[in-house]
């Protein structure tokens, strides 16, 4: 009789502790999926204008553009997750240094920065908005003003999938940085990072995305997608990021079939790379022969 009490009490405090880490898996995710406030954007050295559209759902997205005259291109740059247009403040710098002929539009995804939104998209709901985005720059400067584009983390999803469906127009090449293959893995390496113990959040992670996104994970998964990607591609991707496993790159770059380039870093961020780094010019000689 006592051993059937001994193991009814080991199951149910196994039972509690799952119940428990459900708990906090479901807590990790909600608090990064909704936004409870609104942070407007705000820039430190950047002085943009601010410009809207709608998307399809009539919701307001805000972007942050830096003309130039006589433009010969424009950038979009997207965010990675949870974060808005400033947080790419430094790569913007950056692209206005090596393409000084370039407007800069920055865009804060929806749920995010300055645009409408309580939901934030993990880069698979941003794919339409990007294209919205895209159309904008046309509309603006001309039917075969050439675009190019950078996305980080959930910013590079949305860019590769936006490719992927051939829904980008005028599009010259890509640049995406610290690109994870999917949604599951990249949540489950951003609770391991917090402590928490991969094996057990990760079939937990399946239950709790599935629930809150409505949508099969099977759909949130860029590899499924990247051979059907033609516009030109350069993957970087960066040991000192933490949000993403930094193996990812390699499955991602060896499965796409477009014209692409792989920077794997393990130092400094690509825009404040030393003159003698090896990967120094990579990014311009891409442009170079993709612009």
């Amino acid at each position: 009789m006592k051993k059937r009490n001994i193991v009814t009490a080991v199951f149910g405090t196994a039972v509690l502790a799952g119940a428990g880490l459900y708990q906090k898996t479901s807590q990790f995710v909600d608090e990064r999926l909704y936004r409870t406030h609104i942070k407007r954007t705000l820039f430190e050295t950047l002085k943009p204008q601010t410009v809207r559209i709608k998307n399809m759902n009539d919701a307001i997205l805000t972007g942050h553009l830096l003309e130039v005259d006589h433009a010969d291109n424009t950038l979009i740059m997207v965010h990675g997750f949870t974060k808005d247009a400033s947080s790419l403040e430094n790569e913007a710098i950056y692209f206005q240094s090596i393409c000084p002929h370039t407007n800069i539009l920055m865009i804060d995804c929806y749920g995010n920065g300055s645009s409408d939104g309580v939901t934030r998209g993990v880069g698979f709901q941003d794919v339409m908005d990007i294209n919205y985005w895209n159309r904008f720059i046309i509309q603006k400067y001309g039917e075969d003003h050439p675009v190019f584009f950078y996305g980080k983390e959930t910013g590079a999803v949305a860019l590769l999938c936006a490719g992927s469906a051939g829904l980008l127009k005028n599009a010259t090449s890509l640049i995406v940085e610290s690109t994870f293959k999917n949604v599951r893995d990249y949540f489950a390496y951003l609770m391991k990072n917090d402590g928490y113990p991969e094996s057990i959040t990760r079939p937990l992670l399946s239950i709790v995305l599935r629930k809150e996104l409505n949508v099969p994970l099977d759909d949130l998964d860029v590899m499924r997608y990247i051979r059907r990607n033609t516009i030109p591609t350069l993957f970087i991707q960066n040991k000192n990021n933490n949000k993403v496993d930094f193996n990812d790159v390699f499955d991602l770059y060896n499965n796409a079939l477009c014209v692409k380039e792989l920077m794997p870093l393990k130092d400094e961020p690509f825009y404040a790379l030393d003159e003698k780094h090896p990967y120094k010019d990579l990014l311009i000689e891409f442009l170079n022969r993709n612009g």
